[in-house]
């Protein structure tokens, strides 16, 4: 599959025998390559430590405007297959490098559909992963089958804007086919936040303390010599409307220990 990125890509590796890993064959038509940026185009800010969770998401998140809808640009179990190679061409490039992506899957379509590619081209500036991509779902499998003759690859470019229109949640769009994502995962303290609520439930059943030690106060009248017998006899008769059934056990409860706090 040496044809997927040219000859020429396939030459210019080859003439740097000590150079580290620069291209990740997945399966049959897809594979990731880091290739020299584009003429005039700014360095780039690698090589860079992705973190694989917020790849995924923030990949899973994209999606492509067909007719009056959109649809999610990769498959999940496309995504699987890619975010290792990618983190690791990520960590491997240097700042004159690029990533080109050729991702071909039938993403749910069944055995007997047609597999579609995607062809993009990635790398990180400004802090936030760039994503242009060419074709969102292009058709050349069928023909390649049919005819042996090496389909021609076209990837996202700086310089010339592709059909694809993009749309993300958590992204910015340069240019329709041009997505600007984050490089981390922007639910990151949020997913902490719950945590916020164990602040949120300071037992506030725990001023209760405060509030008896506050109620006692009014209590502290002088006492007169048949003060325990008229509390004596109000718990009395509390206990008989209870047995009456003319107060509830919730409310005996209550006023007993209202009457309590009293002594």
């Amino acid at each position: 599959m040496d044809f997927l990125f040219g000859a020429s890509e396939k030459s210019a590796d080859a003439a740097k025998p000590d150079a580290r890993r620069r291209s990740w064959p997945v399966h049959d038509f897809t594979a990731i390559r880091l290739v020299p940026r584009e003429p005039g185009s700014a360095p780039n800010q690698h090589p860079v430590q992705v973190e694989a969770e917020a790849l995924r998401q923030q990949l899973a998140q994209v999606r492509f405007v067909v007719g009056s809808g959109a649809q999610a640009l990769f498959a999940a179990d496309e995504l699987g297959d890619l975010i290792e190679p990618l983190i690791e061409a990520f960590g491997n490039a240097t700042p004159d490098d690029d990533l080109l992506l050729l991702s071909t899957s039938r993403r749910g379509g069944g055995l007997l559909s047609q597999p579609l590619g995607i062809t993009a081209r990635l790398f990180v500036q400004g802090g936030q992963l760039q994503l242009l991509v060419n074709d969102a779902r292009y058709e050349f499998f069928n023909e390649y089958k049919g005819t042996g003759k090496p389909p021609q690859f076209t990837f996202g470019s700086r310089g010339k804007a592709g059909q694809v229109v993009l749309r993300s949640a958590s992204g910015t769009n340069a240019r329709p086919d041009w997505l600007a994502l984050p490089t981390t995962l922007p639910a990151a303290t949020a997913v902490a936040a719950p945590a916020a609520p164990v602040a949120v439930t300071p037992k506030v059943v725990a001023p209760g303390p405060a509030a008896t030690a506050v109620a006692p106060q009014p209590a502290l009248r002088p006492r007169d010599p048949g003060f325990a017998e008229e509390v004596e006899q109000r718990l009395v008769t509390l206990k008989r409307l209870r047995e009456r059934g003319l107060i509830s056990e919730e409310e005996y409860q209550q006023k007993r220990r209202e009457i309590l706090q009293a002594l």
